[in-house]
Order: C-alpha cells, then structure tokens, then sequence
C-alpha cells in the first residue's frame, strides 16, 4: 500500500454511516460497534487469574468531546478518561479484561468511583467468583468493599481518611501500625513509614512479613497488606507500558479514530501469546502479528498501484513527444524498472511526464 493511499485511508476511516439512527444519550455512537466488538472479545478470549487491578488512564486528544477530561496531575494533562480492569500476575499480566470510556454520565444512586468499579466487574461476568481486586484511594471506600464482600469478592487498596465509615481514632507512630477490624472482617490498617499509609482490605490480617535486604543489606518488615498491594496495582501500568513502547496512535482532529484501542488490543494479543507458551518479544510479536494481517487480507499487492510503464497504453489519438529538460537530468524510467539499469537523461515525454532516455527507450515505451 502506498503512503498516499494509507493516509487517504486514514482520513475517511468510518465505524457507522453517520445518517443511521442512534440513541441520543450515547456519546460514543461513532465507535459503538467497536466498543460491543471488544468487550466481548475481551471477555470470552482470556479469563483472568484470581488477581485484578481496577485503574483509570487518560487518552491524550486535545479537541472537543464531551468525554474529554482534565487532569493536571497525568502526563497528557487533556484528554479521555478510560477505566480499566487488567490482570497483573504471570505471563498474563497486562492484559485488560474490561474498559470503560468515561463520558460525564455517571450519576445515580453510589458515587462515580464506585460505580465504575462495579460496571467494570458486571462486563467482565466476575462478580460472585472469588476475585481479588486492588485499587487505589479515589475507588477504595468501607461501603463499596461492603458491596463487594456481599458479591463473594474480596479487594485491597489505600483509602482516604475522610471516607465515610471510616475509622477517625488511627494513631501510628513511625515504625508501627495501628488497625481496626470489623465482624465481617474487612480491616482498616494505618502504618507509618516516610509518612502514614491507610489500608483497607478484605483479604488480610495484621501481620508483619520481613522483606528481603536491600542493596545495603538492610532488613525490612512491612505490614502483609502493604506488600500485597504494591505487588497487585501494577496490571493497568504494565498494560499502558507495553502500549507505549510502540505506540500507533497519531496526531488527529477526530475523536473517533481512537488509535489507543488498537495498542490496547495488540497488549492483549501479546498476553495471550505468552500464556500460551509463547517466547517473542513485544517487537518480534508485532511484526509476525503485521505479516499474519497481510496474509489474511489478501494476495500480496492486491492494493499496488500499478507502476507507469505496465499501465494502460493512452489513447492512440494523443501525440507523445520529446521535451528537453535542460537544466536537470532525469533517471529514464524505462531503464531503471525494465533492465534495472541507472541511465540519465534530458529528455522527458510531454504528455506522460516520464523521463525516458531518446533512443531507443522512448520508442519502446509507446509501442
């Protein structure tokens, strides 16, 4: 395919015909096959180990759409907030489950946090099966890890101070930590290392775990609750890591053409490989994943452009004759893609605007 034809491509690329009825709420219409495409492919293709993540990640476009955010503290500052559910433990880790784009709809009866987490749990069907998720403080609540306790499962991650039902009478000091816990058996866990650290989980105790020395060789203890979740809220940063290290997405005005959902499915493609007992490398796995398109898409060079000197000869009645280019010399085509020979030449056909050596290859070619 030619660079021409590509980009031609590229800028008519189209998911619905714009004149088909739509709901009138939905803000993703244009990519809404797309969407139901994924989620379901996501879904059915690969399930996820007993660990997930639940996190969110900004979609760098800069123009106008009701789902563009803004967030100073992320590196694209502007740009689609998406929700994403991923596994992050063993050869699987990075790959993401469920998504979800978020489009300044989410009002009702529980807050947006929460929301989000369980429309991602209800997508990927993991509800009442014994998961363990890990989030961070702006999901993590006493009364969405209720709900969750309630649905069989269980979930990790630092909470605010100020959430409602939690505990006002943590006081730790440097080294310690001080915990409440409830009949239920979720447990809020306040521990101070640089600075204090609340916990809340459903899945742990107390307990203190001595960590391996470090590079001084010095000996640590942290809290088993801390460690579980340093090690568990990695999925979603494994996920946009590998997607950035190639990235396909492209400068645009558009919202539509949302490259990020091809890398998300490429990341997903490479987690499926290596569960599978796959060995290549992200860039070895693309490449073989380009070559595998090509030859599902067709013969090689069904979308070729034709080259000048194998189209069809012009209309009998059109005069071809010799213009001389004086002041720059020409490679004769005729030469070059015939006998594979570099010749010049001054001499360019006034009709066809081919450079073509007098003799004898002019005459060839119009013969």
């Amino acid at each position: 395919m030619t660079r021409d034809r590509f980009d031609s491509l590229t800028s008519a690329i189209h998911f619905v015909e714009n004149e088909e009825e739509r709901q009138g709420d939905d803000r993703l219409w244009k990519v809404r096959p797309v969407l139901d495409v994924l989620d379901e492919t996501f879904r059915t293709v690969f399930i996820p180990n007993k660990t997930i993540t639940v996190d969110e990640r900004l979609w760098a476009f800069k123009r106008r759409h009701h789902a563009v955010q803004y967030n100073p503290s992320k590196r694209a500052r502007r740009g689609m907030k998406v929700y994403k559910l991923c596994s992050f433990d063993g050869p699987e880790a990075g790959y993401t489950s469920a998504f979800k784009i978020y489009t300044g709809q989410d009002r009702g009866e529980c807050p947006a946090s929460m929301k989000a987490v369980i429309d991602l749990l209800e997508k990927a069907h993991l509800f009442d099966k014994g998961y363990e998720m890990h989030t961070d403080r702006w999901y993590s609540s006493p009364t969405l890890f209720n709900h969750l306790q309630a649905r069989k499962t269980s979930a990790v991650g630092t909470v605010h101070n100020n959430r409602r039902g939690m505990p006002a009478d943590l006081r730790a000091s440097r080294g310690q930590i001080d915990f409440q816990s409830t009949p239920t058996g979720m447990m809020c866990l306040q521990w101070v290392d640089k600075r204090a650290v609340t916990m809340l989980s459903t899945a742990h105790t107390s307990r203190i775990v001595t960590l391996p020395p470090n590079r001084r060789g010095e000996q640590r203890s942290k809290p088993e609750v801390v460690v579980s979740y340093n090690n568990g809220i990695k999925g979603v940063d494994l996920s946009d890591q590998l997607a950035r290290s190639y990235p396909s997405a492209r400068k645009t005005i558009k919202w539509h053409k949302i490259f990020n959902l091809l890398d998300m499915t490429v990341v997903n493609a490479l987690a499926v490989h290596r569960v599978l007992g796959g060995k290549l490398t992200q860039v070895d796995f693309r490449l073989e994943l380009v070559h595998g398109l090509l030859q599902w898409g067709g013969r090689p060079g069904t979308f070729r452009r034709v080259p000048p000197w194998q189209q069809e000869k012009q209309d009998d009645q059109q005069t071809h004759m010799p213009a001389d280019t004086p002041f720059r010399c020409w490679r004769c085509s005729y030469c070059w893609n015939v006998h594979r020979r570099r010749k010049e030449t001054r001499v360019m056909c006034a009709s066809c605007k081919i450079s073509l050596c007098a003799s004898p290859c002019f005459k060839e070619f119009h013969t």
